[in-house]
């Protein structure tokens, strides 16, 4: 089998993670395994050098000029590769992929809806009309694969194609996201941060939907009853969020914060972070689907304290907390709770944790899943 997976970009973040994640393990199944970006040289796509039957294209094109010279050479790869099926990841490459229809030898064509409860308030024009035209087009793909159970409810009643629904969660790399009983001290060590100070961390793009705000106001509540308490917020965003970064930045400055809360910006070692916090946080407000960050918390050891929204509360399970979204004091006091459980609780939510992912969301499954869904 001969399949293509197809994204913007091979940047840092969830979906991107997620490809790069798939491309190994279908690839480690035999099958010949193409990544099409429309931007090249992000920091991923050196995951995949060299990786046996993966192959990275660069498509290109920017301007008017340059998205029609993308979609020709899209259409240029399908055809000259007899793809079995192709699969975009996210709304833009899957409307791309339409081009597809137009060969002799038509691969299946894959839809990955990544996201759930978008609030489309806080995107500009572009992406609404896009979300719009998915939509309106979806009945001219194959197979449209959500990641999460809430998006396949959400995407039936918007009234996607129900045939062509299917829900495969996100893979995860138990290897790569392990315990790491030297993360703590070297982390710490790295950041300045004393060696008996609770760690909590946020791994996520500065956006709105991800709600800082409501990060940095739990933040406040926690440190004035434990002082030593650290953060740290890892994550890049885009340069039409610049104002909004420095919005809640200044925010955390107003808070009296700066002393507790360290931007790491975008890191290419999660892994390491991870484990060595004492929690990880999700703290999003709308469009989640499934967070990649809470699964591969898991998968090191480290418990985590989410906002409900999307898949997240299922997948902490009864192994973290889950409260409502924009709730900063319910936020500090699941913090609080973790916290203080005892070092055998702890123990048993690290290892019972990384179980419960290792169980539901292994590369080598889920790879056999896609791959399943994506023939004929």
């Amino acid at each position: 089998m001969k399949i293509l997976l197809h994204i913007r970009s091979l940047r840092i973040g969830g979906s991107e993670r997620q490809v790069v994640s798939l491309a190994k393990s279908i690839a480690g199944l035999g099958t010949e395994v193409h990544v099409a970006t429309i931007a090249g040289g992000g920091p991923l796509e050196r995951d995949l050098k060299d990786v046996p039957n993966v192959t990275v294209h660069t498509l290109g094109g920017k301007g008017r000029a340059g998205r029609l010279q993308y979609l020709f050479r899209l259409r240029s790869l399908i055809k000259s590769n007899r793809f079995d099926a192709v699969y975009g990841f996210l709304p833009t490459p899957n409307l791309a992929l339409l081009v597809a229809r137009t060969v002799r030898h038509r691969p299946l064509i894959a839809w990955g809806v990544r996201s759930s409860g978008l609030d489309l308030s806080q995107y500009g024009g572009r992406v609404k009309w896009t979300m719009r035209l998915e939509k309106w087009l979806s009945g001219l793909s194959d197979r449209v694969i959500t990641n999460s159970q809430a998006a396949l409810e959400e995407y039936r009643l918007k009234g996607y194609p129900h045939t062509k629904l299917t829900h495969i969660p996100n893979a995860i790399d138990i290897e790569r996201f392990s315990p790491d009983q030297g993360a703590s001290n070297s982390v710490r060590k790295e950041l300045g941060i004393p060696g008996e100070a609770p760690l909590i961390g946020l791994f996520a793009r500065i956006h709105p939907m991800k709600d800082h705000p409501t990060f940095l106001r739990a933040a406040k509540l926690l440190t004035e009853n434990s002082p030593d308490v650290r953060f740290i917020c890892a994550g890049g965003t885009s340069s039409e969020y610049s104002t909004y970064e420095r919005r809640i930045k200044n925010n955390a400055t107003e808070l009296g914060l700066d002393s507790h809360v360290l931007w790491l910006g975008p890191r290419t070692d999660p892994e390491r972070l991870m484990a060595a916090c004492d929690i990880t946080t999700l703290t999003s407000n709308s469009g989640e689907g499934f967070p990649n960050s809470v699964a591969e918390s898991m998968a090191c050891g480290t418990p985590c304290v989410v906002t409900d929204v999307g898949d997240a509360a299922a997948i902490v399970s009864v192994h973290g907390m889950a409260v409502p979204r924009t709730s900063p004091g319910k936020l500090a006091e699941a913090w609080k709770a973790v916290l203080d459980q005892d070092p055998d609780r702890k123990d048993r939510t690290s290892i019972e944790g990384r179980e419960s992912i290792v169980d539901r969301y292994s590369s080598a499954a889920i790879a056999g899943e896609i791959l399943d869904a994506l023939s004929r």
